[in-house]
């Protein structure tokens, strides 16, 4: 379980960049898009390959690049490469053939560097109406995208609401990402930002809700918020105590010839009991 948590930090703040090097962030996305000014694009990401090049960064690190409207994506991905990172954060994911050819130009990258990983990532960022409708051709596009993430925000004002604490407005949106995941055969998605640094019952309220629809990580904007992310998205002492009593007398059933028992008064099936294998691998 080591992809709850996914710590956004703006390439321009070398100072946030070691801080969350040393957080208790799991995945770290150094953002080259919302938090860069466009006068300033060419000169951060120079300081952000500096940064990686002069570190030895354990924790895994992937770069937003800019959108591909822009200027500006290629010569992002051409600093991925050189920097051997985990992956990319492609924001504003809307289609098919846009993500194919980012992932082919990746790919000819790694090769022609001679750095070919299949482990290479790219997260397709979901964030508008379009991207919602075509989420399962996304997430079929290439090898490379293992899981794709939720943007709240922008897909708000895409779609023209004010995000409230409730968020109805974005129940649709989010199940179709989970059900697209699902239908692709790739990881559960991750969740949005909660954009309220300093709220952490809604913070929690708000990962227990987007948990119950099959996320299976969150994105954060500050440090504080981690610690509460992953008591929501880790299985407990308590679950992993009942996932591996109802597998050990499950399995022990099934010897029998039995496919239907009760465990501490709750009726396990085949659907329960891989549920809880799920969760103990």
């Amino acid at each position: 379980m080591k992809n709850s948590s996914y710590l956004f930090v703006p390439g321009k703040s070398k100072k946030m960049m070691e801080k969350a090097i040393i957080s208790i962030a799991e995945n770290i996305i150094i953002d080259l898009e919302d938090s860069v000014a466009l006068s300033a694009k060419v000169d951060v990401r120079k300081e952000v390959e500096i940064f990686l090049k002069n570190n030895n960064i354990s924790k895994n690190i992937y770069i937003r690049i800019n959108d591909v409207s822009t200027s500006y994506w290629k010569e992002d991905i051409d600093l991925v490469i050189e920097t051997d990172v985990q992956g990319i954060v492609l924001p504003k994911a809307e289609s098919q053939h846009k993500l194919k050819e980012i992932c082919h130009y990746i790919e000819n990258g790694l090769h022609q560097s001679g750095r070919m990983r299949p482990d290479f990532e790219v997260i397709p960022l979901i964030e508008s109406a379009k991207g919602i409708h075509f989420a399962y051709e996304i997430g079929c596009s290439h090898p490379y995208i293992k899981r794709m993430a939720f943007g709240s925000i922008d897909y708000s004002l895409d779609i023209g609401v004010n995000l409230s604490r409730v968020g109805t407005e974005l129940l649709y949106a989010k199940s179709q990402i989970v059900n697209a995941s699902r239908a692709a055969e790739i990881e559960g998605p991750i969740d949005a930002v909660f954009p309220e640094i300093n709220d952490e019952r809604a913070l929690m309220n708000d990962a227990k809700a987007g948990k119950q629809l099959g996320f299976k990580a969150k994105l954060a904007i500050h440090p504080k918020q981690l610690e509460t992310i992953h008591q929501i998205f880790k299985p407990s002492e308590k679950e992993v105590l009942e996932a591996k009593e109802i597998v050990a007398s499950f399995e022990a059933a099934e010897l029998r010839g039995l496919a239907s028992i009760q465990v501490n008064e709750r009726l396990v099936d085949y659907p329960v009991y891989k549920m809880a294998k799920l969760l103990l691998e």
